[in-house]
């Protein structure tokens, strides 16, 4: 796939994708960049980020925290780094 095929593909589907699927994507590159470069890659949230989504639950209803959790634990279930884990 040339830069310009991988350019547009981005640029048609990747919105279109949903959250696990992207996640996929990114430990499948992760994970191929690890091989090549002999190095271990990882995704992390930075503080301040984790600090606004912690603001931003605080003031959902107890039933969509509920609902938000259980999406976040089926997520995490799925996670992967560029170990396979």
């Amino acid at each position: 796939m040339t830069e310009k095929a991988i350019t547009e593909w981005i640029e048609r589907h990747l919105d279109k994708k949903e959250t696990t699927d992207l996640w996929d994507l990114q430990a499948a590159i992760l994970t191929e960049l690890s091989k090549r470069d002999s190095v271990q890659y990882r995704v992390r949230a930075s503080d301040s980020s984790v600090t606004a989504k912690l603001d931003s639950i605080s003031e959902l209803s107890g039933e969509e925290k509920r609902e938000l959790l259980i999406r976040e634990v089926e997520d995490h279930e799925t996670t992967h780094d560029s170990e396979g884990c």
